[in-house]
């Protein structure tokens, strides 16, 4: 169970409570807000680590348009990761916006934000939050070059922003730790590791040269909207995709570019994003529980049970079987 140093210390979960209506869930290794079903559905996952980090998923979908604002007073720390969704958000007078395979570096003190949630957009955000503090710990502010690669906030500066693509492989760790968030069986100590790996990739990045000491995008003028295309593609097409020179022609881009453009944009193949998009729809249908397990898979894409089962339980730690009797039994 979380202590109260840590409740006081990480005010902002706490904070959707009263505006989203949202309902406590606590099982063994997180703590879960839970959206109400007349406001939307979704929930915020947080998980208290060591060395002062806390780990917040946030994923749901509103029915109408809502505010929630947020005020804290400490000088906090968060590398906010966006999945999916996005928008402007004001804090403390400035607005920034945040964009899907985006990450912030945000430094925040006597906070003051906003932020608008608007109906039927998919939201999906992973974010790391500790004190200043430990923060500059981490980075060895104070020992060597780093120390004045981050800025301090200063007299009445009350926020700082940057924001950065995700490489490929900060994606593919931030999807990780969402994935195994879900997961029944959850390893506390692999969950500590994989977001300290994601923190020092992170670091790692933002202290790069801005003028591209990192890869260069392969993508040019128009391309990543054509990427964003074979990607509503997929979603529409799940049950029967085209092949993968299919949806090349179909979005304007030779395959290769497809291919590698996937990998910038998702940190994923065509493939894995496919299924990634099959696992999910499956645990919506499995959820209402109006298909059994068979009929879920090939309503998804899969012409084998056993192996959508198989992958099904990687994904969410728990065989889809028992995720259809737990829904029909909450019924």
């Amino acid at each position: 169970m979380v202590h109260i140093e840590h409740r006081d210390r990480h005010q902002h979960f706490y904070q959707y409570k009263p505006f989203l209506e949202m309902i406590d869930d606590h099982d063994l290794t997180m703590e879960v807000l839970r959206l109400p079903e007349h406001v939307g559905e979704g929930e915020v996952r947080r998980l208290i680590l060591r060395g002062g980090m806390e780990l917040c998923i946030t994923e749901y979908r509103m029915r109408d348009e809502r505010v929630t604002t947020f005020k804290g007073s400490e000088a906090l720390v968060e590398l906010n990761y966006c999945l999916e969704g996005g928008g402007l958000f004001e804090v403390s007078g400035r607005r920034f916006e945040v964009k899907p395979n985006e990450w912030q570096l945000l430094l925040m003190k006597d906070l003051y934000a906003v932020m608008k949630h608007e109906p039927d957009r998919k939201m999906h955000f992973l974010g790391i939050r500790m004190k200043e503090s430990d923060f500059r710990e981490y980075v060895g502010a104070g020992e060597g070059e780093e120390a004045t690669a981050v800025p301090r906030l200063r007299g009445a500066q009350p926020f700082y922003a940057a924001s950065r693509p995700m490489t490929p492989e900060i994606g593919a760790v931030v999807r990780e730790l969402a994935a195994r968030a879900r997961q029944e069986t959850m390893p506390r100590l692999y969950m500590e590791s994989k977001t300290l790996e994601l923190l020092l990739l992170s670091l790692r990045q933002y202290f790069l040269p801005e003028d591209g000491g990192g890869a260069k995008s392969i993508l040019r003028g128009n391309d990543l909207d054509k990427i964003k295309r074979a990607q509503a593609v997929l979603r529409e097409r799940m049950d029967s995709p085209p092949t993968l020179l299919q949806l090349a022609r179909l979005v304007g881009l030779n395959d290769n570019k497809l291919k590698l453009g996937f990998k910038e944009v998702f940190g994923n193949t065509v493939f894995g994003v496919l299924r990634e998009m099959r696992l999910e729809q499956a645990k919506l249908c499995l959820e209402q529980g109006t298909m059994n397990v068979s009929e879920t898979a090939y309503a998804v894409g899969y012409s084998n049970p056993g192996h959508f089962a198989e992958a099904f339980r990687r994904k969410y730690g728990i065989q889809p079987h028992t995720l259809l009797h737990r829904a029909k039994i909450s019924v």
